[in-house]
């Protein structure tokens, strides 16, 4: 029984949008740096933030950030 498998055209139109994403975002990222005199740290920072955001990954950040000081908040009330 075969599966279900993309026809060959439709691989390499969704091969070529994935380039042509990448290279968008390499294109916008060169583009701000060059005329923006930054750090680094910075850029590297705007990076992270920028694939954390394509990838959905804030709200379940937002989630363990706020289960781990109500974690630290409980801790500290049992201590005294």
């Amino acid at each position: 029984m075969k599966g279900h498998r993309l026809p060959r055209g439709r691989t390499w139109i969704l091969a070529l949008l994935v380039v042509i994403f990448i290279a968008g975002h390499g294109t916008i990222l060169y583009y701000v740096s060059s005329h923006v005199a930054v750090s680094a740290a910075v850029a590297s920072g705007v990076i992270v933030v920028v694939v954390i955001k394509h990838l959905g990954l804030f709200g379940r950040l937002y989630r363990l950030f706020r289960q781990s000081r109500r974690n630290a908040k409980t801790d500290s009330d049992t201590e005294d």
